[in-house]
């Protein structure tokens, strides 16, 4: 095997890679990172053809802009491997995806059929509701009406441009982040732990910025709570901290960085502060706690649901509402949960603010969310 990137450069002298790619009776692997790949001097090096079969990890990431680089690769059979292979928000990433490794592979294995098939641990999904502080409703609100009326004015030129917008683009983030760092999910976030936490258990809690982050550990702390924190400014060793939490249980508290990559198959809970509406964000955050483990009969998602007095339950305009967006990303957690109660809970939401389950059910969301 020829390991590329990473601080790996053998791969460049004597141009190895090119001869390590050549058309041989030899079965050879070449791995590289995405950004090593990507670069032009690993492209130059290639040997490409009708030989070389490419297989993407995590193949979403290949779809932005940089990593594109990669799709101009000349190669035989082609394989893409992700949860999620369609980029929110992206169409035109999406598209470069699927036409470089020609759909998907049909039927997909879904969630259902993983828990089904004993390689995923069958969950119950746990819904807590809170709502917004008077200052965030009153900047929710007030943004709100700054996107409907720059909708509308896009509309009425030229409507193909409108998702173009890069001014609606942020107006969107603004709004999405509100809803993210709403202040009183930190209260919440004390009040499960402190309903639901005992010893033994391990816990990944997910916080939308290092802001929320903060403010989380230093209130369970505050209860006497052991709580590690897991992202990429905080002082020492990340993996110290997972084998510790491996080792030991306990609560991390963490922002993206547990998104990917990161294998802790006896996490048993998930604590989900950040109101992602990007697929990929909640699906590889609730996967984190699904892997097969020893003694772990059973996972528990407890997800925050913001349900603010008074606004969303009746906007149906394009842009869409903050309930429905957290309706949208809940569906998708509850339905393939083991209990129906979560169903029943959400129908019970969308009764009270006039939305009709089903049709959020069946329209999925337009993300919000930036994706990288």
């Amino acid at each position: 095997m020829l390991i590329c990137g990473d601080g790996n450069t053998r791969w460049r002298r004597n141009s190895l890679l090119r001869d390590w790619t050549r058309n041989s009776e030899e079965a050879r692997i070449v791995l590289s990172t995405m950004q090593t790949g990507r670069s032009s001097t690993f492209r130059a090096l290639l040997s490409e053809g009708n030989h070389l079969f490419v297989i993407a990890d995590e193949v979403h990431r290949i779809g932005s802009p940089e990593n594109q680089k990669l799709l101009k690769i000349e190669s035989g059979p082609r394989l893409g491997l992700s949860a999620t292979p369609r980029r929110a928000g992206d169409p035109d990433g999406t598209d470069a995806i699927m036409q470089y490794f020609e759909g998907i592979v049909q039927p997909p294995f879904t969630l259902t059929d993983a828990i089904n098939a004993k390689r995923l641990t069958p969950y119950y999904y746990h819904i807590h509701t809170t709502g917004l502080t008077p200052d965030e409703r009153e900047d929710w609100l007030e943004l709100s009406k700054d996107i409907s009326s720059r909708y509308a004015r896009l509309a009425s030129n030229d409507e193909s441009s409108i998702w173009e917008s890069e001014s609606l683009k942020h107006l969107l983030i603004q709004r999405a982040n509100i809803v993210k760092q709403a202040r009183n999910k930190v209260e919440l976030a004390y009040n499960v732990i402190r309903e639901h936490y005992e010893p033994g258990h391990r816990w990944l809690v997910y916080c939308s910025d290092l802001d929320q982050l903060y403010a989380v550990c230093q209130r369970l702390r505050a209860a006497d709570y052991d709580v590690l924190e897991y992202h990429s400014k905080m002082d020492g060793n990340r993996e110290q901290t997972i084998r510790y939490f491996e080792q030991n249980g306990g609560i991390i508290v963490s922002i993206k960085c547990l998104d990917e990559g990161i294998d802790i198959p006896n996490a048993t809970h998930a604590l989900i502060l950040a109101s992602s509406k990007n697929p990929r964000e909640f699906i590889q955050r609730r996967g984190r706690v699904l892997r097969k483990s020893d003694n772990k009969h059973f996972a528990h998602i407890h997800d925050a649901v913001v349900v603010p007095d008074g606004i969303g339950g009746n906007d149906d305009t394009p842009i869409g509402n903050i309930l429905r967006g957290e309706l949208a990303r809940s569906i998708q957690f509850a339905e393939d949960a083991v209990s129906a109660r979560s169903v029943a809970d959400l129908k019970e939401i969308a009764v009270e603010a006039g939305i009709d389950y089903k049709q959020v059910a069946e329209d999925g969301f337009e993300s919000d969310d930036n994706d990288d």
